[in-house]
């Protein structure tokens, strides 16, 4: 471990934590587009939007993470915009799962 890696203690909680919610969030969209959903056209395509927003975000997020030529004199900021783009990753892809939840509580 490199002294000036100041990520370092970072990346492996990280990645498993992003591992964990892409496969979540994978098995959630397998499981919509395979049924029918009570939702009209446009908040399917809002919850698709959501998932597919929070799947990329957290692929980048994996990127950033594990990426080894990062900018080490800026190494607190580089970990704090990913680590924002990954609460927005969950953020997003939770309003999804939750639209669709809504829904099919409504729906009865």
């Amino acid at each position: 471990m490199r002294m000036d890696d100041k990520i370092q203690a970072f990346r492996q909680p990280m990645v498993t934590a992003t591992g964990i919610i892409l496969g979540f969030m994978l098995n959630f969209a397998l499981s919509w587009v395979r049924t029918d959903s009570p939702l009209g056209d446009e908040l399917a395509y809002i919850v698709g939007v959501c998932v597919l927003g929070g799947a990329v975000s957290l692929i980048l997020v994996l990127y950033r993470i594990l990426r080894m030529s990062y900018p080490r004199d800026r190494g607190e900021q580089y970990y704090n915009r990913t680590l924002r783009l990954f609460i927005f990753g969950i953020g997003i892809s939770f309003l999804g799962a939750l639209i669709d939840m809504a829904s099919h509580f409504w729906q009865g």
